[in-house]
């Protein structure tokens, strides 16, 4: 998947750095059988998965830009499988 522009942070590497999240699009060969969209954690981030054509690129930018904003103002805090639920901003 190719990076649309959202810093990626290494939450489990250095805690004090909030996660990432963004919105990418996906060729469809790619994406599950039978989703337009899919949940992809990795390395800290969350990467909603989009198969292409079914959004615009200004829709995805615009969700991108709200994304930020949500986590930039603490807004939302990723609960990882493994139980980490470390902040995202230093307190």
């Amino acid at each position: 998947m190719a990076d649309e522009g959202t810093a990626k942070h290494k939450h489990r590497e250095r805690p004090c750095e909030r996660p990432a999240v963004r919105i990418e699009f996906v060729p469809a060969e790619k994406m599950p059988d039978g989703y337009r969209v899919a949940p992809i954690e990795t390395d800290g981030s969350l990467v909603w998965a989009v198969r292409e054509g079914e959004m615009s690129p200004g829709l995805r930018d615009e969700f991108n830009e709200y994304l930020e904003h949500v986590i930039g103002n603490g807004l939302w805090h990723q609960h990882w499988e493994d139980g980490d639920t470390r902040s995202p901003h230093p307190h």
